[in-house]
């Protein structure tokens, strides 16, 4: 019989553990699976981190929409995703619990349990950890994801690590599909241009015309720059988004940003304001 390649045996995980999964920090943290480590029957994803320089590997639309949050959110230095959890304590909780411990369906042996989120924040100045599970509201209504999410709860909890559930409904879906528009939009030296630090000098001077463009609406400002420095259209729109998701603009994304909003939502911020937010 073939061997599964989504399943694990004790050659495989500590196979895993020397490759480093789970450790290292920012751009050089491992996560324990990856998008080619689990059946391809749901939605995944592999975003380029703003806050790590790495891609991450993300195994759901929940995972996505909240990586989205947590990138955009200055306070969050790290975002360490799939991240195992020692395998010998999470026995012994659901051992104490008196709840099996996930094994392999084909193998019997005991996985490695992750958590989808350890992330590292500044709060009153002091870098703290927190921890978060996700998952879709139904999910918890089954008895078995409950007990997991137990054996999890109570591994955090002895670490003394701020722990919780994420769901679909905890997630501000408007500023979520505004985060999502311009995250791809970050990086704009690696695309090709006529020469080195073309697209910068252009998106400074569009920032520069946003004051001026203040009872227009977006697409018609868009429209107007492109025209005006000789851009292929669509040029300005992408630079704009660049703006915003390095924070060189600022926007209320609580609110829909289509091409509709008004140029009055955006302000340019000073070098001081995004040395502050950075």
């Amino acid at each position: 019989m073939a061997r599964n390649r989504y399943g694990f045996d004790e050659d495989k995980i500590a196979r895993f553990y020397k490759e480093g999964r789970g450790s290292g920090r920012g751009a050089d943290y491992k996560p324990w699976f990856t998008v080619r480590d689990v059946p391809s029957g749901g939605r995944s994803h592999r975003p380029y981190g703003l806050k790590t320089g790495r891609i991450h590997h993300l195994l759901s639309d929940i995972e996505r929409d909240l990586f989205l949050v947590l990138d955009w959110t200055d306070a969050v230095r790290d975002i360490r995703e799939q991240f195992p959890l020692n395998r010998a304590v999470t026995q012994r909780i659901a051992e104490q619990l008196g709840i099996p411990h996930p094994v392999d369906r084909q193998t019997r042996v005991p996985l490695v349990m992750t958590t989808d989120f350890v992330v590292d924040r500044i709060e009153d100045g002091q870098l703290v950890l927190f921890a978060r599970a996700v998952k879709p509201m139904e999910k918890l209504d089954e008895p078995r994801t409950i007990a997991k999410l137990e054996i999890e709860r109570r591994y955090w909890a002895e670490q003394g690590v701020n722990w919780g559930i994420v769901t679909e409904g905890d997630l501000p879906d408007v500023t979520v599909r505004n985060i999502e528009r311009i995250h791809n939009c970050a990086r704009i030296d690696d695309l090709v241009q006529p020469y080195p630090g073309f697209y910068a000098e252009k998106a400074a001077l569009i920032a520069r015309e946003i004051p001026a463009y203040s009872r227009q609406e977006m697409r018609n400002f868009c429209t107007d720059m492109d025209l005006r420095l000789a851009l292929d259209g669509g040029t300005c729109l992408m630079l704009l988004r660049h703006l915003l998701v390095t924070k060189a603009v600022a926007c209320d994304l609580s609110i829909t940003l289509d091409d509709e909003a008004p140029m009055n939502r955006f302000a340019v911020r000073s070098p001081v304001d995004r040395k502050v937010s950075a």
